[in-house]
């Protein structure tokens, strides 16, 4: 079983959540992701936060004030967050009735503010990650603090599909090299559902420098999980896995029609 702690909510508008100190001590260890975790709940709801240490006390932060508000949570909701693996916790939530909320399936052409975006800007970190939405070599990276990201931690990137990415998924350069992906082999892609797809990574040469894609399988997940063009993806590695996880789909949204 998953260790677990609760926490009653005194304040939805506290920007932070603090963790037992305890549990802390248990089963993080010396282990507490200094990047990104995910925060799961019912209905395929899912976003990023971060673990701080501030005084005495380690937060989830940057990013909590969007689980509050997109639930939305309310003074004294019982919370119970369970460890799934280092860099995922599963959230339920029980009312002041004392029975279980469960969140209604978030629709696939649901855009939902909040989730996986504004994470990093609460405390001003130097927060390292890979963008790359719209074109293959444009990738965003702290250049001052390259060599401390995610030395321990799950790196992720973001992508907005084109018509291209049907048949394959290429990485970027910065998140290969930081998910220690060095040579062709294969890798399980899955979803927050936990289904899992087996992809073969291959080393792409027809760009100026070596990437690294995604090709057989890569087709099976694209249509497995109803992705299309104009999707925006977040990817995270889970390194503890070895695996790729769909973390989160905004899909695109359709164009309105004018009438004549």
């Amino acid at each position: 079983m998953a260790p677990a702690f609760f926490k009653i909510l005194r304040d939805p508008s506290a920007p932070r959540l603090s963790l037992p100190p305890d549990f802390v001590r248990e089963y993080l260890k010396n282990n507490i992701p200094t990047g990104p975790v995910i925060i799961s709940a019912s209905g395929g709801h899912a976003w990023i936060v971060k673990i701080k240490k501030i005084g005495d006390h380690h937060y989830f932060t940057n990013g909590w004030t969007n689980v509050v508000k997109d639930i939305p949570l309310d003074f004294s909701d019982f919370l119970i967050f369970r460890l799934v693996n280092p860099y995922t916790f599963d959230m339920t939530i029980f009312g002041k009735n004392g029975c279980e909320q469960i969140l209604p399936p978030k629709s696939q052409d649901e855009d939902v503010s909040g989730e996986f975006e504004n994470v990093v800007d609460e405390d001003h970190d130097d927060d390292c990650y890979v963008v790359d939405e719209d074109h293959d070599d444009d990738c965003y990276v702290d250049d001052d603090h390259d060599d401390d990201c995610y030395v321990d931690d799950d790196p992720f990137f973001v992508k907005t599909f084109t018509k291209s990415h049907i048949r394959r998924l290429r990485f970027p350069g910065k998140f290969a090299e930081w998910a220690g992906i060095n040579g062709e082999g294969t890798m399980r892609v899955k979803n927050l559902d936990g289904g899992e797809w087996v992809t073969k990574v291959k080393l792409d040469t027809t760009f100026k420098s070596e990437r690294y894609l995604l090709s057989s399988g890569w087709r099976s997940f694209w249509r497995g999980n109803n992705l299309s063009q104009g999707d925006k993806c977040v990817f995270k590695f889970i390194r503890s896995e070895r695996k790729l996880l769909l973390a989160k789909v905004t899909k695109k949204k359709p164009k309105k029609r004018h009438g004549n």
